[in-house]
């Protein structure tokens, strides 16, 4: 219970001390999360070529 208030103070701390609006925290999360997609739709794409590379080497 005790860190999770430590991490509370700092997290609030931080946001206090750095100007950012709530509107820029949003936007910033938002951000982070659509890279986040971005990242997996590339991922998942790789992996589909991958075993679809594979699946044409073993009819092949």
């Amino acid at each position: 219970m005790k860190s999770v208030l430590v991490f509370t103070s700092v997290f609030t701390t931080a946001v206090l001390l750095s100007g950012c609006t709530a509107t820029d925290w949003v936007h910033a999360a938002g951000g982070i999360m659509s890279a986040k997609d971005d990242y997996q739709k590339k991922a998942r794409n790789d992996r589909l070529k991958r075993a679809n590379a594979a699946a044409r080497r073993v009819k092949g």
